[in-house]
C-alpha cells in the first residue's frame, strides 16, 4: 500500500466545482518541466517542503489557467518518491484541455495524474517514479475496477479524441525504451502478484449464522442463483452486500464492494458468508461539513429542493438510500427530507 499524501488544493476553482464522476479510467501525464519535486505543485510544506515562490496549484488559476489534476508523482521533502493527492477522486478534474472533448466531462470519466519530470536522462529516477505510478495505476484499478487498456497516457487519450495534442509521457518513456504497453503490463503484473498473495493468505471472515441487510457476503465457487441459474465468474470473485432482510434461505444481494455494479439477484444463504456486517445500521448521528447542504423531497438531486442546513449541526439519519447527484442519501429523523451523505461526518455513538 502506497503512502499517499492528501493535499486537496481547496483553493483550485477545479476543486470548488467538485463535477462529481465515477472513475472509469486513468490518464497518465508528465509535466514537461525540469522539476521532480512535489513542491512545485503541491501545498503541504510538512510533507514536500516549502514552494518559496509560492506558484504551487492550490489557488484559483495555477498560471493563470484553469487546470488541476488529481495527483502528482514526484519527490517528497526527503526525496522519497511519492504520490500526492489534490483532488478527491470522485469529482472531475481539469487535465487535459477543455471543450467538447476536454477533461471536464464526467463520461468518459478518468482519474488523471502527473509525474514531475527531471532532465529525461536518470534512468534511475525514472524507473522509480513510473514504478510508484504503476503501483498507484494498480490501486485505482483494485478500487474503481478500471480495465488496463483504459490505462491511457497523454497522448494515446488525444488520440482517442480525449484531449488536447500533448506527447507525455510517450516522449520520456521512449527515451528508455518503453511504451504504455509495457506500464500497462507492469500494472497487470502488479495485479497478479497482489492477487496471488490474497489467495494464499487465509481470508478472516466474520463468523455468523445469520445474514442480515446490509452486510458484505462472498459467494461460494459452486453457487448458483436461488433459481438454479448459473451465476457468473466476475459475479462470484467479488463481494456484494445484502439488499434487503432475507426471507428464510432467499437472500438478495445487489451493490458491489466497490459500489460500481447493481445486480439485485437472490442467492441462497448456503452459498454465502459473511465477510463484514453491516456497521452502518440507521439511525445514526452526522455532524453537517458544508456550509449550506440543500434538502431534498427525495433521495436525489432530481427532486425538489424543500430546505437547506445552514449550521453544520448534528442530526440524525434514520434510513439510507441510493439516488441521483450523490453516493448515497440520508433520510433525516424530523422528517423534513432527504441529505446527500458526501457532506457529512459520521459521529460515533
Amino acid at each position: 500500500m502506497l503512502d499517499i499524501i492528501k493535499a486537496h488544493a481547496v483553493k483550485n476553482l477545479c476543486y470548488i466545482a467538485a463535477q462529481k464522476m465515477v472513475p472509469k479510467g486513468i490518464v497518465v501525464h508528465s509535466t514537461g518541466a525540469n522539476n521532480p519535486y512535489l513542491k512545485r505543485y503541491v501545498d503541504a510544506p510538512e510533507e514536500v517542503g516549502a514552494n518559496q515562490y509560492g506558484n504551487h496549484w492550490n489557488m484559483a488559476m495555477p498560471e493563470g489557467r484553469k487546470v488541476c489534476v488529481h495527483a502528482f508523482i514526484g519527490y517528497d521533502k526527503n526525496k522519497e518518491i511519492r504520490v500526492a493527492e489534490l483532488l478527491p477522486l470522485d469529482i472531475c478534474c481539469w487535465g487535459v484541455g477543455s471543450g467538447k472533448k476536454g477533461s471536464y466531462n464526467y463520461n468518459p470519466a478518468y482519474i488523471q495524474f502527473e509525474i514531475c519530470e527531471d532532465n529525461l536522462a536518470d534512468k534511475t529516477y525514472y524507473e522509480k517514479a513510473f514504478a510508484v505510478a504503476a503501483e498507484y495505476c494498480a490501486e485505482l484499478c483494485r478500487k474503481y475496477e478500471i480495465r488496463l487498456d483504459n490505462i491511457v497516457g497523454h497522448y494515446e487519450a488525444y488520440r482517442l479524441g480525449y484531449g488536447c495534442n500533448h506527447g507525455d509521457p510517450d516522449h520520456w518513456m521512449k527515451k528508455f525504451g518503453e511504451t504504455m504497453d509495457d506500464f500497462r503490463n507492469r500494472v497487470s503484473e502488479i495485479l497478479k502478484s497482489n492477487g496471488e498473495k490474497r489467495e494464499n493468505k487465509e481470508e478472516t471472515v466474520i463468523e455468523s449464522k445469520t445474514i442480515e441487510k446490509g452486510d458484505l457476503v462472498s459467494i461460494a465457487n459452486n453457487a448458483t442463483y436461488y433459481n438454479g441459474g448459473t451465476i457468473p465468474s466476475w459475479v462470484r470473485a467479488q463481494k456484494w452486500y445484502v439488499k434487503s432482510t432475507p426471507v428464510g434461505d432467499r437472500v438478495v444481494i445487489d451493490k458491489n464492494e466497490m459500489g460500481t455494479n447493481y445486480i439485485c439477484s437472490p442467492v441462497h444463504k448456503k452459498f454465502l458468508t459473511v465477510v463484514k456486517k453491516d456497521v452502518n445500521v440507521c439511525p445514526y448521528l452526522v455532524k453537517i461539513t458544508a456550509d449550506c447542504l440543500n434538502i431534498r423531497k427525495g433521495a436525489g438531486t432530481n427532486t425538489d429542493k424543500v430546505g437547506e442546513i445552514t449550521d453544520r449541526g448534528v442530526y440524525t439519519i434514520v434510513e439510507e438510500k441510493n439516488g441521483t447527484g450523490a453516493s448515497l442519501w440520508g433520510r433525516l429523523k424530523s422528517g423534513a427530507g432527504w441529505i446527500s451523505l458526501d457532506y457529512v461526518k459520521k459521529l460515533n455513538q
